[in-house]
């Protein structure tokens, strides 16, 4: 008898989180090598991984639902107000609003938020090597990651994730939608990409 897709191989049920985890790993890895191309330290790293983070949130902040019963709305506007500001430090400007297409209008906030607010556990080893480019322009573009309101986040979702007691179908839901947000920040990254290659 094939086991539910919550049940590890001892049969026993495995938690949200660890569904998550290890049902999103192929997808985690693929945009951490995209993104791992980069010097994050140099003015074009950073600004090509600034752009591509905006692009990702403001698609994720268009698909979450109108009524929820956890917003994190206002922390997603925080993080592309500090991105703009830190586009702005480097000289380069923001994505166009254009580049942002939302088609999936069944998208559960917490598998998107899983995947945003979890990108923010590796913000600090970023930040220092920021902080430790010998560009001072670099070195002055930090808002975006060191946003206090994306740690506050994560702290919500761990919470939400720790006390998850819904059904398999709502969990099949998250872990698809946070699937989903892995492919827009690969997608974002491709796209800044292909608009910075002269033509």
């Amino acid at each position: 008898m094939p086991r539910r897709l919550g049940q590890g191989a001892s049969g026993q049920m495995m938690s949200l989180r660890r569904r998550l985890r290890e049902q999103t790993r192929d997808a985690h890895m693929s945009v951490d090598a995209l993104f791992g191309q980069h010097e994050i330290a140099t003015r074009e790293g950073l600004s090509i991984t600034l752009q591509a983070h905006a692009v990702a949130l403001r698609r994720s902040l268009a698909a979450l639902p109108s009524c929820q019963t956890f917003s994190h709305e206002r922390t997603l506007r925080v993080m592309l107000a500090a991105i703009e500001a830190d586009l702005a430090t480097l000289g380069v400007a923001a994505p166009s609003v254009d580049q942002v297409e939302v088609n999936d209008n069944d998208i559960h906030p917490l598998g998107l938020m899983y995947v945003i607010a979890g990108s923010r556990l590796g913000a600090r080893i970023l930040l220092s090597d920021i902080k430790a480019s010998s560009d001072p322009v670099v070195v002055f573009a930090t808002r975006y990651f060191s946003c206090p309101e994306s740690d506050e986040m994560w702290k919500n979702v761990s919470t939400t994730l720790k006390l998850w007691t819904g059904s398999e179908d709502e969990e099949n839901k998250i872990i698809a939608s946070a699937q989903t947000a892995f492919l827009w920040f690969e997608t974002a990254h491709r796209s800044v990409q292909k608009a910075r290659i002269p033509a």
